[in-house]
């Protein structure tokens, strides 16, 4: 079968239609504006896994607007959600969002560099989402793997980097740092015996480990 990751994500996209009317407007308003967000599909495969995890702590290094964190929440209200931001308008926006959704009183909105807030973050989580600088993965998980609790899930979006881990004739030239070092991300979590890792690829592509 000879068929484009594009065709498929498409077709997939086209298939998720009901979609929470509070999540969709904050979803068509992302796109209007160009601000990444996580795709439609990924925000579905977050709502469900968040729904068969049931988590009590989510933590989530790049909020953007909140279309990720309230895709999480819609999953299970009953979590606890922190979440990180280094963009001081994006902050707001998702805030914003968040009030919007009554969510509030479980999600906490934390502006500034991920490495200097993860550092002051104390507790275990059940569950996180990485969707931040793709450079930065591997600190991401050095910096957060202590805070997972046993069975912590872990979602990375954006790991086959548009096809570009795949090999060099797919690289960008001033992409090369950052797929090398997402090739690395990936072989360390899968080399790592406290976690069982898988890759789906879908949107551009997401990594899902559990810690043992």
């Amino acid at each position: 079968m000879d068929i484009s990751q594009d065709i498929l994500n498409q077709f997939i996209r086209s298939k998720l239609t009901n979609m929470d009317p509070r999540l969709s407007k904050i979803e068509k308003e992302a796109q209007k504006r160009n601000i990444p967000i996580v795709s439609k599909e990924v925000s579905r495969l977050l709502t469900i896994l968040s729904m068969l995890k049931k988590p009590k702590r989510i933590l989530e290094i790049g909020t953007a607007v909140g279309f990720s964190t309230l895709s999480m929440h819609l999953g299970c209200p009953e979590a606890k959600i922190i979440t990180i931001e280094m963009d001081f308008d994006m902050v707001m926006e998702a805030k914003k969002n968040i009030k919007e959704f009554g969510a509030q009183d479980k999600i906490v909105v934390i502006g500034g560099e991920a490495e200097e807030v993860l550092e002051a973050i104390e507790g275990e989580f059940d569950m996180i989402f990485f969707d931040a600088a793709k450079a930065q993965y591997i600190d991401y998980f050095n910096l957060t793997k202590e805070k997972m609790a046993k069975n912590c899930l872990l979602i990375c979006d954006n790991v086959l980097f548009k096809g570009m881990v795949v090999g060099r004739r797919y690289l960008k030239r001033r992409m090369i740092t950052i797929a090398k070092r997402m090739n690395k991300f990936i072989k360390m979590i899968e080399d790592d015996p406290d976690f069982v890792m898988t890759l789906l690829p879908i949107s551009d592509g997401v990594l899902i480990a559990v810690r043992k």
